[in-house]
């Protein structure tokens, strides 16, 4: 049926059976017959035989309208299993707020500019949601924090963008405990951290469960700048991987401490499926603006 359309459609653009053959690389006989089909198809008569040459009906016309519409969308479905199309359509992609922090405005920029037909949608929630979403295919793209020694999630494919240094801080003004403590030191004060489900969370929760603790929450916040702001204060301890902390207008206030026995180091990654088709550019051009963004908060320090 594609091919009928794309004859019916040469023939009316050309007004010439002849110049829809020679454009087609076909001969008149089978353009008559490829517009024979369609007409059979439709169940009514594209073109008055009776005059000479053959004259659009005025069906014909409304029938024209529709197939070009047709043709380009069948156009646009074809280009997205391509990888070396342009992309199009809408790209999905997700970061977790420590990600977003740093990254997301530069980010957006970029893409506007190198794709500015390609409808860009966000997604803000921490890794576990983030997984998900990649994994049933609600999301094009999107960057996990994970563990050093954890693998890709399955049926997704990707690259390390950077690599998260989590440290434990307080107020340099109104410090807690001393900047080199231990996990049991740390247990008669207050946290000021992100709500469940964040992954650095969960780490310190296990270390302190091992340690035969329980984690005191005072507050918790997705607004990481207020979560700084508040640790800055006096007002507890709190978790910060040091790239975010970099790029903070609170990171002046704050005190990195040494724990001796919490070490937390986690990987982002940008994670995708194995096949992106049109997107591919736009993930590859997402890809590096995440590492410049990064690159550029590591040079301020």
């Amino acid at each position: 049926m594609i091919e009928d359309l794309k004859t019916f459609v040469t023939v009316i653009n050309e007004a010439s059976l002849t110049r829809a053959a020679d454009i087609l690389c076909v001969s008149q006989s089978a353009i008559s017959k490829r517009i024979q089909r369609l007409e059979q198809l439709l169940g009514a008569e594209l073109f008055d035989r009776d005059s000479k040459p053959p004259r659009p009906t005025a069906l014909a016309n409304r029938v024209y309208e529709q197939a070009v519409t047709l043709l380009g969308d069948w156009s646009h479905l074809l280009d997205v299993a391509h990888e070396g199309a342009a992309p199009s359509g809408t790209f999905r992609f997700g970061l977790p707020p420590a990600v977003a922090d740093v990254t997301l405005f530069d980010a957006v920029l970029k893409m506007n500019d190198l794709f500015p037909a390609l409808e860009i949608r966000l997604r803000t929630e921490w890794s576990p949601a983030l997984q998900r979403a990649a994994e049933q295919g609600q999301l094009d793209a999107a960057v996990l924090m994970l563990p050093d020694d954890t693998s890709l999630p399955h049926g997704l494919t990707g690259r390390q963008i950077v690599t998260f240094e989590v440290k434990v801080i307080q107020s340099a003004d109104k410090p807690l405990v001393k900047r080199k403590s231990s996990i049991r030191s740390l247990v008669a004060h207050g946290w000021i951290l992100n709500p469940d489900g964040c992954g650095y969370r969960a780490a310190l929760e296990r270390s302190m469960e091992a340690a035969g603790q329980r984690l005191r929450v005072s507050v918790d916040t997705h607004a990481t700048n207020t979560q700084l702001k508040l640790v800055g204060a006096g007002l507890g301890l709190g978790l910060v991987p040091l790239n975010v902390l970099r790029t903070s207008p609170y990171r002046d206030q704050l005190e990195v401490l040494d724990v001796s026995d919490f070490k937390l180091s986690l990987g982002g990654w940008l994670v995708y499926p194995h096949q992106t088709g049109n997107l591919k550019p736009a993930i590859d051009a997402l890809a590096e603006s995440l590492c410049a963004s990064f690159e550029r908060q590591a040079a301020k320090v």
